[in-house]
């Protein structure tokens, strides 16, 4: 690979052509950066590496009840008030701390027991997004609804005090919720219009930095070394390149579990991990991601996140036929079950899960209003005709086991040497036992399914009058039985270079690289491990990349100084 960092006096760069912010990536948090930027009065363009626009943002959904639209989650925005929502600072704080940094949350310490430069970010998030959102309405650049009905992941947590209407949709003409390629496309028309360039199969290849000061003066920018071209830039470099999903070297050696594929772009392949590296940045994070359950038989590519199980009489068993989490918590959160590691055995027993359903949850789930099947790029896992695909059908408990075992035969390719235990079945059939009599009370005394808001709006309408609790329901006394495969995938990796509150990237010992930025999935997430709501990524991503485009054309103003 070509050198990654060039060090050189600008005097003496032979530059092919000048621009005062240089946006590296086109999803979400590139659009935000270039569209503050030219608001800011900087000469902007935003280069892509791949042939279309979008990234990531274009591919994934940031909802669950309509899973094919796209959200943002910002707390505190203007159309809080239409809802009558008060979202006061001090309180989304607590909220975004809790879920961030668990292990070190303390109500009552400085910085709610968080690391300053952390905890900094978080403020930046409040502080910041609400601005974000309320200028690119302005601009014309997104046309944003409030959802006014939709919780947060964690709505019913101590320290949510504003549980429902962060969420944000983008109000199509008809009054639909957009996806997220109509969102890319609504900011591109938006940018264009401002004069913003916009160039694809353009790969960043390095940075140039003053040999004196190290800030940044330019890029390294071509498919080849015969094609290189070098961009001077005077206000600064955003990088908004997405994570690592398509680095499964990196992903390996990073992440806290085995991970089978993700819904990353195909040029999510850890760039700013290699120029960061290169530059003596401060990594961090990297050890978490945006964590969704996928199909076994779609791994790892191309592949859609099983982001919702549905039904009441299904449950989620690992190799032995136990359960191990409850299967209506949020995809984030139930990805987790996954990395268990049974060191008795030296083994991962939820690796993989299985969902198990019955006729009913067949007759019911396959339609679902809003719900897509995974394969036509939604995210409920049962496919709208029976037995197609991945889908597991069979007449009792026994021929469910013994077919189950032949397709993980059939895909060992992915998944080697994975077969069900021996006593699969006489397991499954004592914990479908136990389900039935939990389901006839309504309560979950092992997982505590179905206890919270976000988990009951999120298993529909109860399947009859009075039933205990809408999310369990007792299974069917005889087959045909349901089975698909699950595995743990992401959406995208949140580790990379460190950035501060104006999303500057950070070196290791904590000085910013002046003219260097960053938003979105490819830096050290401010989330930490959280995934606070539906669409919190891209309202993070699209927050930090506004103010990068606006402190980059700050900076133009000013002389490149700080």
């Amino acid at each position: 690979m070509a050198e990654r960092v060039l060090r050189a006096n600008v005097q003496d760069v032979p530059w092919d052509r000048e621009v005062d912010v240089l946006v590296v990536g086109s999803g979400g948090a590139g659009y935000a950066a270039g569209i503050a930027a030219s608001l800011g009065g900087a000469r902007t363009l935003i280069v892509e590496k791949e042939a279309t626009i979008g990234g990531t943002t274009a591919k994934a959904g940031g909802g669950t009840e309509e899973i094919a639209s796209t959200w943002l989650w910002i707390c505190n925005h203007p159309w809080l008030a239409e809802l009558g929502v008060s979202d006061k600072r001090d309180d989304a704080l607590r909220y975004l701390a809790r879920l961030a940094r668990p292990e070190l949350y303390d109500p009552n310490a400085d910085q709610l027991g968080m690391p300053a430069t952390e905890f900094a970010l978080l403020e930046a998030f409040y502080d910041r997004g609400s601005e974000a959102i309320a200028e690119l309405s302005a601009c014309g650049a997104l046309d944003l609804a409030p959802l006014a009905a939709t919780f947060d992941y964690y709505a019913d947590l101590a320290e949510n005090v504003a549980p429902v209407g962060r969420g944000l949709y983008l109000r199509m003409p008809d009054g639909s919720e957009g996806t997220g390629a109509q969102i890319v496309e609504s900011l591109h028309r938006a940018a264009t219009a401002m004069g913003v360039g916009v160039q694809t199969r353009a790969g960043l290849r390095g940075v140039i930095l003053d040999e004196e000061t190290g800030d940044v003066i330019g890029a390294l920018l071509g498919g080849s070394a015969s094609q290189v071209e070098m961009i001077r830039t005077h206000g600064g470099i955003v990088f908004a390149t997405g994570g690592y999903t398509r680095n499964p070297d990196l992903l390996r050696n990073t992440l806290r579990g085995p991970v089978l594929g993700g819904l990353g772009s195909e040029g999510n392949n850890g760039d700013l991990v290699d120029i960061g590296s290169a530059m003596g940045l401060d990594l961090a994070n990297m050890n978490e991601a945006w964590y969704v359950p996928m199909v076994l038989d779609l791994a790892p590519y191309p592949v859609s996140g099983a982001f919702r199980l549905p039904g009441d009489s299904m449950i989620l068993v690992n190799k032995y036929g136990e359960r191990v989490v409850n299967e209506k918590t949020t995809y984030n959160e139930m990805t987790r079950a996954f990395f268990q590691w049974d060191p008795s055995r030296a083994e991962y027993p939820n690796l993989p899960l299985v969902m198990v359903y019955d006729s009913s949850v067949s007759a019911r789930c396959r339609n679902m209003p809003g719900d897509a099947p995974v394969t036509e790029g939604g995210g409920n896992p049962i496919p709208r005709v029976e037995g197609e695909g991945h889908e597991i059908v069979a007449g009792d408990l026994d021929e469910l086991f013994r077919k189950i075992n032949d397709r993980l035969c059939g895909l060992s390719g992915t998944l080697p040497r994975t077969q069900l235990d021996a006593d699969f079945t006489p397991v499954l059939l004592r914990t479908i036992d136990k389900w039935n009599s939990m389901a006839n009370e309504g309560v979950d005394v092992a997982f505590g399914r179905g206890n919270t808001r976000t988990e009951r709006a999120r298993s529909g309408a109860p399947r009859f009058a009075g039933q205990p609790n809408p999310a369990m329901h007792a299974f069917a006394e005889s087959g045909p039985y349901y089975a698909v495969i699950l595995v743990p995938g992401i959406l995208d990796t949140k580790g990379g270079p460190r950035v501060d509150s104006s999303a500057r990237m950070l070196r290791r010992d904590g000085s910013p690289v002046l003219g260097l930025y960053g938003a979105g999935n490819c830096i050290a997430s401010p989330a930490g491990q959280a995934y606070w709501a539906g669409g919190a990524t891209l309202g993070l991503g699209m927050t930090f990349g506004w103010i990068a485009g606006t402190h980059a054309a700050v900076r133009v103003k000013e002389g490149d100084t700080e």
